[in-house]
């Protein structure tokens, strides 16, 4: 949590930038996330391990009488946005922040059962936000948006989730709603922003989402390291993103097709069914099984087609649409599919390992597994860049016990796990070694610092004079 007077001082920011407005005010902080290991497993129903993070979204709000929502950010660059509560929202164009905050709402408005169905009597808010997590960095700074539009709708219509069961329904309504924005995500980052606990990480499993905690270790910090290398999700980088979701699906249904034939297994829709409750299989069986079902060459749509049995076009319309409804086009290099699989499948595995790790106080262990996650998200998901390949090796140099990007990747952020007494020597090498030497700059604070784990989203406190 921040210090009293820094946090003092942003709610005062806050009511200066929302004005003089009537009603009473409210205060809501979102946190980011960073994920610990468990890269891209989460929208393949696989568990990751992330914690909630003491950089945050902090807003000030206030219930209107209509059903008008203004949003300013204290930041002028940022701009604001208004628009109606309606059945369907508009979207902005792709990348706007707005899409985010329009994504939390539209989903509460389509599918809180905590709501009056009548839209005539939901009621708008007029918000102020101001945010300390770094934007396209994998700190999951939009989909603090999504959560924080939901809290916030909630609140000013008397529906705000009281109960643990509640948050774990509100992160799935959260994660499904952000889809609005184009992407085909998971549902790690709005779990973690709900469920977080300071002090602890989180391994998250889905379908159904439930969440377990684990102590991280008193001796060591976790270190974010931001690349400089931005990772917008504009449409190429959401094209970039998508490609895997639609490689692992595709993945999946391979697998279901062989299983079905081979053994007459049923029900394996994602690669997080290949489990023992699932397919009836010991854990050998299921890796034999996934070795024999998909190629290591790369798949083109017949060749998917003859796999699955089915015709080139159902194959388009059943796993390659975009959010939009438009058909994502055969990659020239092929479908990956054996990388996509042998990625997703190992690190589900990885994630096991280090929530034992943590909690056996092999901290060791913990660390080679992440700097083994780093190398598969490099190799076989190719998610990773030059300057996140390069600031990995420089931190394991200055001392961390693993290195990993973390985030959908293209850019943003590394973390890593650093022993408590070697800090000041980590932070100075690393600061001189990547931000000096490699990207030419004199000061580096604001991309190399310490997260602690942070608390969910929740109220916040009103300082006098606000």
């Amino acid at each position: 949590m921040e210090a009293g007077n820094h946090a003092d001082q942003r709610m005062l920011r806050l009511k200066q930038c929302l004005g003089e407005i009537p009603g009473e005010l409210r205060a809501l902080r979102v946190p980011g996330r960073v994920n610990l290991i468990g890269e891209h497993t989460d929208y393949n129903n696989c568990p990751v391990f992330p914690m909630a993070v003491n950089r945050e979204v902090l807003a000030l709000f206030c219930a209107r009488q209509d059903r008008i929502i203004r949003v300013r950010d204290t930041q002028p660059d940022y701009g604001s946005i208004e628009f109606p509560v309606e059945t369907q929202i508009a979207p902005d164009k792709a990348g706007s922040w707005g899409n985010y905050f329009k994504a939390g709402i539209q989903e509460m408005i389509l599918s809180a059962e905590s709501l009056p169905s009548d839209i005539g009597a939901l009621r708008g808010f007029d918000m102020a936000i101001d945010s300390t997590i770094p934007p396209a960095a994998g700190m999951s700074s939009s989909s603090a948006l999504v959560v924080l539009a939901s809290l916030a709708f909630l609140a000013v219509n008397n529906a705000a989730p009281a109960t643990r069961s509640g948050r774990l329904a509100l992160a799935e309504l959260c994660a499904r709603g952000e889809r609005y924005t184009g992407t085909q995500g998971g549902g790690m980052d709005q779990a973690a922003i709900l469920l977080g606990r300071a002090g602890h990480a989180m391994k998250i499993d889905f379908n159904p989402l439930r969440s377990r905690e684990a102590p991280l270790p008193q001796a060591h910090v976790i270190v974010v390291a931001h690349s400089t290398v931005s990772a917008p999700k504009t449409q190429s980088m959401m094209d970039a993103y998508n490609r895997r979701s639609i490689e692992c699906r595709l993945a999946a249904a391979l697998v279901a097709a062989h299983a079905r034939r081979e053994r007459g297994i049923e029900g394996i829709e994602y690669i997080g069914d290949l489990t023992a409750q699932k397919t009836g299989l010991s854990e050998t069986e299921v890796e034999t099984l996934v070795q024999a079902a998909v190629s290591s060459q790369p798949y083109r749509l017949a060749d998917l087609a003859a796999g699955l049995g089915v015709s080139e076009h159902e194959v388009q319309q059943r796993w390659c649409l975009r959010r939009n409804g438009s058909v994502f086009p055969e990659p020239d290099d092929g479908f990956l599919i054996h990388k996509r699989l042998s990625h997703v499948y190992r690190e589900w595995h990885r994630v096991e390992r280090s929530v034992e790790a943590l909690e056996s106080g092999d901290i060791g262990l913990f660390g080679t597994l992440m700097n083994e996650s780093h190398a598969s998200c490099r190799d076989l998901h190719q998610v990773s860049c030059r300057e996140l390949d390069l600031l990995t090796d420089i931190s394991r140099r200055a001392g961390a016990g693993g290195a990993r990007l973390t985030g959908a990747g293209f850019g943003g952020c590394t973390v890593n796990l650093v022993p408590r007494e070697s800090l000041d020597g980590y932070l100075d090498e690393v600061g001189r070694r990547y931000y000096r030497d490699q990207m030419g700059l004199d000061e580096w604070e604001d991309y190399l610092f310490v997260v602690e784990a942070s608390d969910g989203a929740g109220p916040a406190e009103l300082p006098a004079g606000v």
